[in-house]
């Protein structure tokens, strides 16, 4: 069952997701290179912006619970860093599929929104 949000979020999750596939293609790249090593300090720092940013939009969603943050002063290793960010990309994969429309009365493409209810 999809559920209503406002247009709002939808625009957030699009921009997440851009961030998150960005950031998953160099801590991808890191991994190869140096895979036991602690992921570099920005490479952190931005992963925990994100992740938080991430937490802030699935915060009310079933299982947000789930999605591990980075913990200050406990930087992770590249490979453990890239686990991070692929679950986070299961968890706005999951937003996206609690929020889109699943029924033969609208497309695949339509999101649920208080917007397009009220239209």
């Amino acid at each position: 069952m999809a559920y209503i949000i406002s247009f709002e979020r939808v625009l957030e999750h699009e921009r997440l997701m851009t961030r998150l596939t960005d950031l998953r293609t160099e801590a991808k790249t890191a991994s190869k290179h140096a895979r036991a090593d602690t992921a570099s300090p920005v490479l952190v720092l931005v992963a925990a912006r994100l992740l938080d940013d991430i937490h802030r939009l699935i915060s009310r969603e079933p299982g947000a619970r789930a999605l591990q943050r980075i913990h200050p002063g406990h930087p992770p290793r590249n490979e453990a860093l890239v686990t991070l960010l692929h679950d986070a990309r299961l968890a706005l994969d999951l937003f996206e599929w609690n929020h889109r429309a699943h029924d033969d009365m609208h497309d695949d493409d339509d999101w649920i929104t208080l917007e397009s209810i009220q239209s």
